[in-house]
């Protein structure tokens, strides 16, 4: 690109928006050059040429002139040049006899040309005492009512119906800066008018081939020199074009409204008159612009559910895509999943509290980008009991039926326990379920005849992927007390354990548990739950708790039965807490994971973000009994990444984490973030655009995150959802194209490179009405 970027006026942020990145901000000098033309009744084009600081390097050259009765001058540049999105011209000035006489300044009044991006550059017009024979309005080859002088979408100036006076003036066209008002005017150049003659169609202006997107307005340029004037013919795919609707054919080429994909091909303008024909053959080129949508819409969900999206993509079959929750990028991980050719599809497990909030899709194919987003909400869907049985005594051969009435979402899956066994369908047991109307699920056990063997502890318990419930009551049926058989019992030392006695008959006296002949409990962490039966060992010691405990039911005041259970207590391992220190490029590093206790065997393994380290990245594990050390001996920026050290053995599995950070050249100092521009309180006018400057600087490069707290309460700072109004730009600042009345409040910009603290800034943005701009002044 020839011409250079250059900064944007003071009080305003350099980037703009990802479109304004790299678009030209200094005007470059523009020229004309002097031409003749035949006599009265000419149609005159004049040139403007775009300089650039390239050699030999311009943007539109002199055609030649056969006599003819119009003249056409173009202003501007190629319109497939890449700042053609951001250049426009509206209007010419004429100055009288051989000077530039200055005249009022009259505002721009531009409208989008070939593309849909706003331009950078207007041209305004300098009137002529008080008749101006300027347009100051782009009209796409259609003229003003009494005007001679017309202005095409890519700048050309026409005059119809030339007169000798149209010689005495010179020409100039004028440019003025979107951003800073700064005007650049060409050089002066002058028309030559002489008397036209016969001749045949010579093309003036034409087009080998144009791009446009889909919906925007595109003109397809043919103008020929002939006299008398030439008919226009135009032809698609070598068929004759309907001109209506969307295709007019205007004293300049054909204007195509609203473009559509279908709109692409050849197209032929063929020009004639009695002397001879000529012919502009070029393609048009119609590209969907580029856009995102996520799928589903609309995704309410529940706590340890699972959720899907998908981001389909128009307008490129070969574009970057990536993922974001509330403003921080995704990564694949052990609950994220991210599939696809393009990465397109979304999948996560097991979905948290936080993990709701905003998900965009983003997209970047070269300079362009598009994005979408959706709220992904989550409900508490952990099952809950509405109601249930209640505890009875029943005599054999009644019937008992029990009921669990339980919400959640995704539903629940209900099953049922009796003293902790399974209770299968089949058998005197009989098990129903229904869904109701208010989506609660209802299980119903059945006994038609129940017997002394159907007492005990009977359980119902929900289950769905956001958690599990349960609740339980005895059923107690009259008959002969007797005690369950007991299985041996495991525990884990330092957690809780729960020995049951599971009696069935009734009635009894009293239910009392012993250890070593000693009645329990004899110490603060032993509990006896008279009522059903349990015993509560909490905080298990291998040393005390390890042993044989016996259930005592008494029966009748002289008679008793009694079941024993071992309990053997297992010791899960205990790791050392380590971490790694600061490590830089070719260092070496050597870490160990150490177990100081737990039963033996103890099995070490390593992990790197989850997942088994891969012999590529040349890492060592050496195992000896109960440590395992780690060793890199060249280290390199692939070995960053979170290491676990995963200890195992009967009782139970445990890790430890820590992150291994290794910085780049050490030649380099390290440098804490501080700031270049500090947020500072600004106002936003209700509708447009406004930047919020924040800018730092450090080694390494910072990171800037914005935060938002809204009203002018007491900051309650939350991470900003970007989406497609919210941007941040490239030097961090805080973009919001159109600003609302829920924009008012509390933004803060933090920044950090982890390296030293972290450093953070708020400001108050107010939201003023648009009656209110023209007296909002820069702080």
């Amino acid at each position: 690109m020839a011409i250079q970027s250059t900064a944007l006026p003071s009080g305003q942020a350099q980037a703009q928006t990802d479109v304004a990145k790299e678009v030209v901000t200094e005007h470059s000098k523009i020229s004309v050059s002097d031409h003749k033309v035949p006599g009265t009744g000419a149609f005159v084009e004049r040139l403007c040429k775009q300089a650039s600081s390239t050699p030999n390097k311009s943007y539109h050259f002199l055609k030649p002139y056969q006599q003819t009765q119009q003249f056409v001058k173009p202003c501007g540049l190629d319109p497939d040049d890449i700042i053609q999105p951001f250049v426009q011209f509206s209007a010419w000035s004429k100055g009288g006899e051989g000077k530039m006489n200055p005249g009022s300044f009259t505002s721009p009044q531009c409208e989008d040309a070939l593309l849909s991006s706003k331009p950078l550059y207007y041209v305004s017009s300098y009137s002529q005492g008080s008749s101006p024979p300027f347009i100051e309005k782009p009209l796409y080859g259609r003229k003003t009512t009494g005007s001679r002088f017309l202005i095409t979408s890519t700048g050309a100036l026409y005059i119809k119906d030339v007169q000798n006076e149209d010689g005495l003036y010179n020409y100039r066209c004028v440019t003025r800066h979107r951003y800073t008002g700064e005007t650049r005017q060409s050089n002066s150049a002058r028309l030559f008018v002489s008397d036209p003659a016969n001749s045949a169609p010579s093309i003036l202006d034409g087009f080998d081939h144009r791009k446009a997107m889909a919906g925007q307005r595109v003109e397809l340029p043919c103008k020929a020199l002939g006299h008398p004037e030439p008919d226009y013919r135009w032809l698609k795919d070598n068929m004759p074009l309907e001109l209506s609707g969307r295709f007019q054919k205007t004293m300049t080429g054909l204007l195509i409204e609203n473009t559509r994909p279908s709109d692409s091909g050849s197209y032929v303008c063929e020009v004639s008159n009695r002397y001879g024909t000529a012919k502009v053959i070029g393609r048009l080129y119609v590209k969907q612009p580029l856009k995102a949508t996520i799928s589903p819409r609309k995704v309410k969900s529940s706590v340890g559910s699972q959720v899907s999206l998908s981001c389909s993509v128009t307008g490129s079959e070969d574009q970057e895509l990536s993922w974001y929750r509330n403003g921080e990028i995704l990564n694949p991980g052990k609950n994220v999943r991210i599939t696809g050719i393009n990465h397109e599809n979304l999948i996560m497990d097991h979905m948290v509290r936080s993990d709701g909030g905003a998900y965009q899709c983003f997209v970047r194919k070269d300079r362009l980008s598009a994005q979408d987003f959706v709220q992904v909400v989550l409900e508490d869907g952990t099952p809950k009991i509405i109601s249930a049985f209640s505890e009875k005594v029943v005599s054999p051969a009644e019937a008992v039926s029990l009921m669990c009435n339980v919400k959640g979402t995704p539903l629940p899956t209900i099953t049922w326990t009796l003293d902790d066994d399974p209770i299968l369908k089949g058998g005197s047991h009989r098990i129903s379920q229904m869904i109701t109307s208010e989506g609660n699920v209802v299980s119903y056990l059945n006994i038609s005849s129940s017997q002394v063997r159907d007492g005990g502890v009977y359980r119902c318990t929900a289950n769905n992927s956001a958690g599990v419930v349960l609740y339980q009551a005895r059923i107690n049926v009259r008959g002969p007390a007797s005690i369950r058989p007991m299985k041996n019992i495991t525990a884990i030392a330092g957690r809780d354990t729960y020995i049951h006695c599971r009696v069935i008959g009734y009635p009894y006296y009293s239910i009392k548990w012993y250890k070593n002949s000693n009645l329990l409990p004899f110490n603060h962490r032993q509990v006896a739950f008279e009522n059903n039966g349990t015993l509560k060992l909490s905080d298990v010691q291998k040393e005390v708790d390890e042993g044989e405990y016996t259930c005592n039911v008494l029966v009748q005041p002289q008679l008793s039965t009694s079941q024993s259970v071992h309990v053997t207590v297992k010791v899960p391992p205990f790791i050392q807490p380590f971490e790694f220190p600061r490590f830089s490029i070719g260092q070496r590093v050597f870490i160990p994971c150490v177990v100081v206790s737990g039963d033996l065997p103890i099995t070490i393994t390593w992990q790197k973000d989850g997942r088994p380290i891969p012999a590529s990245l040349g890492v060592t594990i050496d195992n000896i009994d109960f440590t395992s050390s780690l060793r890199i001996s060249n280290l390199s920026l692939m070995h960053n990444g979170n290491y676990t050290c995963i200890a195992r053995n009967e009782a139970a599995a445990v890790e430890h984490q820590s992150q291994l950070i290794v910085r780049g050249d050490t030649s380099v100092k390290e440098i804490p973030p501080k700031f270049v521009v500090q947020p500072r309180d600004q106002d936003g006018i209700y509708g447009k655009a406004v930047i919020l400057n924040c800018s730092a600087e450090g080694y390494p490069v910072p990171t800037i995150v914005w935060k938002f707290s809204k009203g002018a309460g007491v900051p309650q700072f939350q991470p900003i959802a970007l989406n497609g109004r919210i941007q941040v730009l490239s030097n961090g600042s805080l973009l919001i194209k159109h600003v609302v009345e829920e924009d008012s409040g509390y933004y803060l910009c933090k920044v950090s490179n982890d390296v030293g603290a972290d450093v953070s800034k708020s400001m108050y943005l107010t939201v003023k009405s648009k009656e209110d701009e023209l007296f909002i002044l820069p702080k």
